[in-house]
């Protein structure tokens, strides 16, 4: 079976390709702040729990915007280029209020559009929990005016863009906009 990060890895790629699954984007901007990073908590390989195999190289590229880049450390098919993302932490609410969750914002750096959100919470210093948002859940508190921003019909589900507006974030931190029971969790290789 295959990982939650490779499900979420290749339904982005396809996404971006196809346009056909459902997805839920933002611009850069979204979220309170960036989150400060500091690469001794951030770089070097990391692999989701359940598949130790799948190794992705972890670098900053922009500590003060919250900016990683996530490298594919060995390709599947080989006579490609390992598959390079970003990964933009921002702050999902005022420092030292509420649960240590962050916005995290997706994006194949081979594609200048909107990142796929997802919200993070760092574990320990070697482990992170990234969950998918409820595109279903989006669409409706879209449609609704809960959420602002705009749902566009597709025959495989809504592409929803949210709007980079302080109002989103605090209700996006709404237990119901999340697959909490699905989390990708993932592990730092120990550093040698």
């Amino acid at each position: 079976m295959k990982t939650p990060v490779l499900r979420l890895l290749a339904a982005i790629t396809l996404s971006l390709f196809l346009s056909a699954c459902p997805e839920t984007t933002v611009s850069d901007d979204f979220g309170i702040a960036p989150m400060s990073l500091k690469p001794a908590e951030w770089e070097g390989p990391w692999h989701p729990a359940d598949d130790a195999e799948e190794v992705f190289t972890f670098r900053v590229r922009d500590a003060q915007k919250g900016m990683l880049e996530l490298r594919e450390a060995t390709p599947k098919d080989t006579t490609k280029q390992p598959d390079i993302f970003t990964l933009c932490l921002r702050e999902s609410g005022p420092k030292g209020i509420g649960p240590k969750l962050h916005f995290a914002i997706l994006k194949d750096t081979s594609k200048p559009d909107e990142g796929t959100l997802h919200l993070l919470r760092r574990s320990d210093e070697n482990v992170f929990l990234l969950w998918s948002i409820n595109h279903d859940a989006v669409t409706a508190a879209l449609k609704s005016g809960e959420l602002q921003g705009a749902a566009k019909p597709d025959k495989d589900g809504a592409h929803n863009t949210l709007a980079s507006d302080p109002q989103n974030y605090s209700r996006l931190l709404d237990p119901r906009f999340w697959n909490w029971s699905e989390p990708t969790t993932m592990l730092r290789n120990p550093r040698r």
